[in-house]
């Protein structure tokens, strides 16, 4: 199942039209469409992925309601978290506020390099994130840390609403501009770095 939870950027419901959606963005409809989604996995076993907004609060609130991680664990539920952050040290703030409420054994902290300014190497953006405290603590109990790599076409695959997958293809929607095999290429390699990349979390999304 495939669950878009993000309030203002939905994007996996536009490339994915089955994902389900909660009836609106206010937070009592939003936690009683999360309830539904468990009891829903409980009842079916189905793997659920789920996507909420970067910085939205719910998940916290949710967690903390429920006592989350236990909760799941109890009816045979693995809860797979995974942090994507951004170069801003920002970011780490909500890391810091989750982890006091909703911190699974397995949680994975994505370093997302797509989000380094242009003319910046990843590895001087994410520095300051290693010796940070709050990154420090996640790992030392457990988080695993996985890259992302920077997808130099990835405004053109966005822009089309694509999967991956479709990109390196050349498969595009109704009257969209099909990506030409350089910029496959690119996606072909992007995916390939991804998989190495993801490679100490396979055995938790597969």
């Amino acid at each position: 199942m495939i669950a878009d939870g993000d309030r203002t950027n939905p994007t996996l419901l536009a490339v994915f039209p089955e994902a389900t959606r909660p009836r609106s963005g206010e937070d009592e409809d939003v936690r009683d469409w999360l309830n539904e989604l468990v009891e829903d996995q409980i009842e079916t076993r189905r793997t659920t992925f789920l996507d909420l907004g970067g910085g939205d609060t719910i998940l916290k609130q949710w967690s903390r309601e429920l006592d989350l991680a236990q909760f799941l664990h109890s009816y045979g539920v693995t809860p797979v978290l995974l942090h994507v952050l951004g170069s801003d040290i920002d970011d780490l703030a909500y890391l810091r506020d989750l982890e006091t409420v909703f911190a699974p054994p397995h949680t994975a902290i994505v370093l997302n390099e797509g989000m380094v300014p242009s003319g910046r190497s990843p590895l001087a953006a994410f520095e300051p994130f290693l010796s940070n405290e709050i990154f420090q603590a996640a790992c030392k109990r457990g988080a695993a840390v996985v890259k992302m790599p920077r997808l130099g076409c990835m405004q053109d695959v966005d822009r089309r609403r694509i999967g991956f997958a479709d990109a390196e293809a050349g498969n595009v929607k109704p009257g969209q501009e099909k990506l030409g095999p350089v910029r496959r290429q690119m996606v072909a390699m992007w995916r390939r770095e991804m998989v190495a990349g993801t490679a100490p979390i396979a055995s938790w999304i597969m």
